[in-house]
């Protein structure tokens, strides 16, 4: 997790966890890691929640495709098995790409509602209404949102097509282990996943 300068709170402190992070289906906080089940809500850990939706529209419903939250030691170790190939690719696409400016005019007019800040694509600038599907994750420790290691972000579609196209294929089949491991989700129906 890197450290940034989009940080509307000290480090000590945070926002509440806003509602679009919370568990879809009870509605309360994400509480143990996908990877080690290590209770998140201790406070002593950041943490990363990322939640993949998708949009029906003929049914005008968004749907959660999955969510899960991570420690920060689970998520280094996962970064950690990507291919040197493939961060150093995300990595350069991410630096090149990301309209940071646009990321910190959003936090600059809406300080206390994160959820304002994910209207839109972070690549792209795709506004979130009019995209099917997109991926969004944030960082927490303990029950607050923090940004001192990364912004909360939106990544939609079209850009999530281009960064896959990014992985080697160590990093895809580490990703595909993942999605078959912890959501049982058969290999055709996997969406690719993009870890920040």
């Amino acid at each position: 997790m890197e450290e940034n300068n989009l940080t509307p709170e000290s480090k000590s402190e945070g926002l509440p966890i806003p509602d679009i992070f919370l568990n879809s289906d009870t509605k309360a906080p994400l509480t143990n890691c996908i990877q080690c089940d290590y209770d998140l809500l201790n406070g002593e850990r950041y943490y990363v929640i990322e939640k993949v939706f998708k949009k029906y529209p003929q049914f005008q419903k968004t749907e959660v495709l999955f969510e899960y939250a991570v420690c920060s030691d689970c998520y280094e170790k996962m970064r950690e098995q990507l291919s040197a190939e493939s961060m150093a690719n995300l990595s350069g696409y991410m630096m090149t790409n990301t309209d940071f400016a646009a990321m910190q005019k959003r936090i600059e007019e809406h300080p206390s509602d994160p959820e304002k800040w994910l209207s839109h694509c972070m690549i792209k600038g795709t506004a979130r209404e009019s995209m099917t599907e997109y991926q969004m994750g944030a960082c927490f420790k303990g029950d607050k949102l923090v940004t001192n290691f990364m912004p909360p972000f939106l990544i939609g579609e079209q850009a999530i097509e281009e960064m896959n196209g990014l992985l080697s294929k160590q990093s895809k089949d580490e990703m595909d282990d993942f999605m078959g491991d912890n959501f049982g989700i058969p290999p055709e129906l996997r969406k690719d996943l993009i870890l920040i």
